[in-house]
């Protein structure tokens, strides 16, 4: 009956228990179902029923590092309809990048009675992650793994192979000066998007410790303070690699402040695929993550975990795709000698 109604098997169980207040769709389709089956839909939980029990019986968590980022917040939308079509309600928590209150949103939530939780975080590690996974939370991390946590299902983004495909992309152009400025090394993804890159430069040849490398925050105010540091080189890069879309959206703010034609003097790629990367001038080269996939897997596996379905620990790594705009193209020295 639940795949009939397109819901989970706890979904269904807590609203026959009375238990549950589903979206009007939802429950449409679940005393269609019911109906279908000869069973009678229980009465609507009324309101007067405690908080406290709400948060326990219907609710999941979700922690991001930052709200006001495009890619996260993107990521938030996505998990929270994917969790509402399983009758499931979401709150989140924005740590805005700061690691002691990653560590205490957890703890905070846990002592609520979530039933699960989906964690995408911006740090290598933290503790009460680790520890609410050993006392048997279920637990999802997206987009970023954690080191020394129990074994826990896992959704990611093919990030060496979006990076590999990014600089293969500048290689073709003729880019031989390629530089790589990524967010911070200790981050798994941006140590795999960093490895993407070196590997397509050392396949053609280029020797990728002679390449500019810079790394720092997620942020539009170090992708622009980082051109300066490019320019500066004895031979500046005609190309540049960002691993992040916000880091090269930054870039491009700063090119234009600075009269440097994108992509005429510096072809510029990002990663991610953000709603601006489609509106800037020019419109930014970067690699798409289908981030509504990595957000369904990521609920689906919350709540195969919920019901029961599901006891060794999983990997999920969702694929991408190279989006071409308008901010790389040949080098100029390449395009006058033609």
């Amino acid at each position: 009956m639940a795949r009939e109604a397109s819901v989970s098997v706890s979904t269904v169980s807590r609203f026959l228990n009375g238990q549950l207040t589903l979206r009007p769709d939802t429950e449409e389709r679940v005393s269609a179902a019911l109906d279908a089956l000869g069973y009678a839909a229980p009465a609507r939980r009324g309101k007067d029923e405690p908080a406290e029990a709400r948060i326990e019986q219907d609710t999941i968590a979700l922690v991001v590092p930052q709200i006001g980022n495009a890619y996260f917040s993107r990521i938030a939308a996505a998990v929270i309809a994917a969790a509402e079509a399983y009758g499931l309600s979401v709150l989140l928590a924005s740590t805005r990048n700061n690691m002691r209150k990653q560590v205490d949103y957890v703890n905070l939530l846990r002592e609520k009675g979530i039933s699960g939780l989906i964690y995408a975080g911006n740090y290598r590690s933290n503790t009460a992650v680790s520890r609410v996974i050993g006392e048997g939370l279920p637990v999802v991390l997206v987009d970023e793994q954690q080191a020394d946590v129990p074994p826990v299902d896992t959704v990611l983004v093919d990030d060496y192979a979006g990076a590999y495909q990014a600089a293969t992309y500048l290689l073709s152009l003729g880019h031989v000066r390629i530089a790589f400025v990524g967010g911070p090394p200790e981050l798994f993804s941006v140590s795999e998007r960093h490895r993407g890159w070196r590997d397509a430069l050392e396949r053609a040849g280029i020797e990728a410790d002679q390449q500019l490398q810079l790394n720092g925050a997620f942020s539009e105010e170090f992708g622009a303070a980082a051109l300066s540091h490019l320019l500066a080189a004895a031979e500046p890069p005609t190309a540049v690699f960002a691993a992040s879309d916000t880091i090269a959206l930054g870039l491009l703010s700063a090119a234009r402040r600075l009269s440097i034609d994108v992509p005429r003097n510096l072809s510029v790629v990002g990663f991610d695929d953000v709603p601006a990367a489609s509106l800037v001038t020019p419109r930014l080269t970067t690699v798409h993550t289908p981030l509504e996939k990595m957000a369904d897997a990521a609920v689906r596996m919350l709540v195969e975990r919920l019901d029961g379905l599901s006891s060794q620990a999983r990997t999920a790594v969702t694929s991408v795709s190279l989006v071409t705009g308008e901010s790389a193209a040949v080098p100029f020295a390449l395009s006058t000698a033609s």
